[in-house]
């Protein structure tokens, strides 16, 4: 181990982290104004005779909030790949890294390094299928990542989201998550209810609608707060209002 001064430290550019909280970095630093740094950073060598972090970068933050000027550091030699992966690895572990965030490390593995999922499994300590149904989060629409990543909506309403058949639809599940606050095992309803409606006659996933249609639907949605379906028959067609609750349905009455 040794001291390496701060100025010629700089953030691991493969960190996976996107954001760091503000109120857990002040803290750490008046933890280190008074004991010090207790757990050494990781660092690289580059090649202008500065460092990167390999780990250690929410220590690092917190020790130029205190004022040190040097940190003590342990240098290692690690490739581009180990850097993201040793990052990953020390968030992961702090358990409250966005799911987000760790989607797109791990995509990020999987197509810069060429790693598979099962070797990501491995290294995170995760069975292979959670790494894949956590790279699909990445398949939302950005809104709904955002909403996920904000922690506004769990990782299990966003996998309820997921199963649903369009955006359209998705985005009326995550409004209606939000504002009824629902649990999710009541968005994996809302999830199966919507996507038994979106099943078209089996040649597509999905119903396409026209965009006078959608423009229509997306009005009463908004008026009614609650899923509106255009069914076309050969001579017309219906409009279905759809309800989960007589709490509900009472409701969308008196919105009639």
């Amino acid at each position: 181990m040794t001291s390496v001064p701060i100025s010629s430290i700089v953030p691991n550019p493969y960190q996976p982290r996107s954001d760091f909280d503000p109120a857990a970095i002040e803290a750490l630093s008046a933890s280190i104004v008074k004991y010090g740094i207790l757990e050494p950073l990781i660092l690289r060598e580059v090649a202008n005779g500065g460092y990167e972090i390999i780990a250690g970068e929410r220590r690092f933050r917190a020790a130029k909030k205190s004022g040190l000027k040097e940190v003590p550091a342990i240098i290692r030699n690690s490739t581009d790949s180990e850097m993201l992966e040793l990052a990953m690895i020390e968030n992961l572990l702090r358990e409250d890294m966005s799911p987000i965030d760790k989607a797109k490390g791990f995509k990020r593995l999987t197509e810069e390094f060429r790693f598979t999922q099962n070797q990501i499994s491995q290294i995170m300590g995760m069975s292979r299928s959670a790494v894949a149904n956590t790279i699909r989060l990445l398949d939302l629409p950005v809104n709904i990542q955002e909403a996920l990543h904000k922690k506004e909506i769990t990782e299990g309403h966003a996998r309820a989201i997921l199963s649903i058949c369009d955006d359209r639809e998705r985005n009326f599940a995550l409004r209606r998550i939000m504002s009824s606050q629902m649990s999710v095992r009541e968005a994996e309803e809302l999830a199966r209810i919507l996507s038994k409606h979106s099943k078209g006659n089996g040649k597509s996933n999905c119903i396409i609608y026209s965009n006078d249609e959608s423009r229509l639907i997306e009005v009463l949605q908004e008026k009614l707060g609650t899923k509106v379906h255009v069914i076309r028959s050969v001579t017309g067609g219906r409009i279905e209002i759809e309800f989960y609750s007589d709490e509900d349905l009472n409701r969308i009455f008196e919105a009639l």
